[in-house]
């Protein structure tokens, strides 16, 4: 029995300790995107709807630093989150890093979050980094230098699946002429974790931004940059057009095409992108482009020489970058672990919650599922019942006026 328990806790602590790493997380993505799937293979497959709901709670427990919690959720999707310290900065910043299993067979992409960023708005999507040449690497690059809140890689090449999605749009990128998108091209799928977690940080990172980075081969019609909110609506900020400006500051012989600005334009503007459509409040994300722009999403179209070929080009759009958006260091508190508490733990029934402004406690059980929700006008200290809920463990989502919290509670 005691070797039993010797072999159990060394499995642990290797466990534990395999899922830390050290050095510059640029170059830890890059050996990622160098050696991820590319388009001849039949890798991607989408994730079903209990391992989107289970996904949806690790992120909901990687934004409010939850890593215990992430990992023992992530474990069933052959995922893993490696608690990475990059010491190329300083003072060292810490990313989490959601990441498939060597062993697994789930190529879903990798999601990087910076445990104390510096522009907490600001998320900077890769869905094609086999294809769109250097984005992924760009993407890093950009993230790591703005302290982002969050990046996303995708996982396979674009063409990667035999399959194709149902969503609206065609493309001839992967065949020998046009064609319904590939479930692969996660920017035209709405069945992957690369939608869900758009979903997740669009919804409880108020005021969050998604940057969108691709690149295309420039015809001699073409501008080096084409930039698009999804619409042909100007929001009240216009991100296009105020990295138009600041790209500008950076590299004066860039030019342009902004789809809201010149309406006449419809090359390469992203109407079909899942993601856009989402943000924008599209009534189907899938086959329905939207109409209005929430000014949350922007579409970068790059040639490649000027911004993505290199670090020269990528330090044009990561300075562009944090110049639009400045620091949110002071103003948003996301994290509000230590502000909140919940009392009796156990219980047998009710548990108050201590927090201020509170407008939502969601309730979900340990295999990820919501169990029950109830909304608030901004009330202080509210209070939950359990009564109707089998014993157990749960989680408790508290989303305040000023950021979330997780807890965890026992109803004996």
């Amino acid at each position: 029995m005691k070797n039993l328990v010797l072999i159990f806790l060394i499995f642990v602590t290797f466990s534990s300790f395999s899922q830390i790493s050290s050095g510059n997380i640029e170059n830890y993505i890059a050996n990622y995107i160098d050696n991820v799937p590319g388009n001849s293979g039949n890798d991607y497959a989408d994730p079903n709807n209990s391992q989107l709901a289970t996904w949806n709670t690790v992120i909901d427990n990687l934004l409010a630093n939850n890593l215990t919690n992430a990992r023992n959720f992530v474990n069933s999707l052959g995922y893993q989150v490696t608690e990475f310290t990059d010491t190329s900065i300083s003072p060292n910043q810490i990313f989490y890093i959601l990441e498939k299993k060597t062993s697994s067979s789930n190529y879903w992409g990798t999601y990087v979050f910076s445990k104390t960023p510096t522009r907490n708005n600001l998320i900077i999507q890769a869905p094609h980094i086999k294809y769109d040449t250097n984005t992924g690497k760009q993407a890093i690059f950009c993230f790591k230098n703005t302290l982002a809140r969050a990046l996303f890689i995708s996982g396979t090449h674009r063409c990667n699946s035999s399959s194709f999605s149902s969503c609206s749009g065609t493309t001839s990128t992967c065949g020998s002429g046009s064609q319904s998108y590939k479930k692969s091209d996660l920017a035209h799928n709405v069945t992957t974790m690369f939608q869900k977690t758009t979903e997740n940080l669009f919804t409880n990172i108020s005021n969050s931004v998604f940057i969108q980075l691709h690149g295309f081969g420039k015809k001699s019609s073409d501008p080096y940059v084409i930039m698009s909110n999804g619409t042909r609506d100007t929001p009240a900020t216009d991100y296009a057009s105020l990295i138009k400006n600041k790209l500008l500051n950076e590299d004066s012989s860039l030019t342009f095409q902004i789809a809201h600005i010149n309406k006449s334009w419809t090359r390469l503007i992203g109407f079909t992108n899942t993601q856009g459509r989402l943000i924008n409040n599209s009534s189907n994300h899938c086959n329905t482009s939207a109409s209005s722009s929430t000014g949350r999403f922007i579409h970068i179209e790059q040639e490649k020489l000027k911004l993505r070929n290199d670090s020269n080009g990528w330090t044009k759009m990561s300075n562009a970058l944090k110049s639009v958006f400045q620091s949110t260091l002071s103003i948003e508190k996301y994290n509000l672990n230590e502000a909140v508490s919940v009392s009796p733990n156990p219980t047998f029934d009710k548990v108050l919650i201590s927090a201020k402004d509170v407008f939502q406690i969601e309730v979900y059980n340990l295999l990820g599922q919501k169990v029950f929700q109830k909304k608030f006008n901004k009330v202080n200290n509210p209070i939950i019942n359990f009564i109707s809920q089998s014993k157990g463990i749960y989680f408790l989502k508290v989303k305040a006026g000023n950021g979330l919290a997780l807890k965890k509670v026992i109803r004996l």
